[in-house]
C-alpha cells in the first residue's frame, strides 16, 4: 500500500519546474499525492490546523500522518530512532 501525502493549495502545485521536483520527490519516496483545493471542506480545515497548531501560513503545504510543513522532503523525513542510553557496567574482578 502506497503512502499518500495531502497537498493544499491555491494554485497547481504539480506545475511548472517546482511541480516537477514535488512529483519527481514522491515518485523516489513511492508516495502518492492527493491535491485538495483551500476552497473545499477538508481544505479550510488543514489550513486553520496548518495556521492555528503549526505556524504554516503560505501554501502549498503538505500533510502526512500528522506531519505538516511546506517542504515535501521534510513530510516524508522518517523520524531518527531513539537510541536508549547505555549503562555503564563495572568489571571488577574476583576477590582472589
Amino acid at each position: 500500500m502506497t503512502k499518500e501525502v495531502v497537498c493544499v493549495y491555491q494554485d497547481c502545485p504539480l506545475c511548472g519546474d517546482k511541480g516537477k521536483v514535488v512529483v519527481k520527490i514522491a515518485t523516489e519516496k513511492g508516495v502518492s499525492i492527493r491535491k485538495v483545493s483551500f476552497a473545499s471542506d477538508e481544505g479550510r480545515e488543514l489550513i486553520h490546523e496548518a495556521l492555528a497548531e503549526h505556524g504554516i501560513g503560505s501554501m502549498p503545504f503538505y500533510v502526512m500522518d500528522g506531519k505538516f510543513s511546506t517542504s515535501l522532503d521534510e513530510v516524508l523525513k522518517e523520524p531518527e530512532p531513539v537510541k536508549k542510553p547505555r549503562r555503564k557496567t563495572n568489571k571488577r574482578k574476583g576477590k582472589k
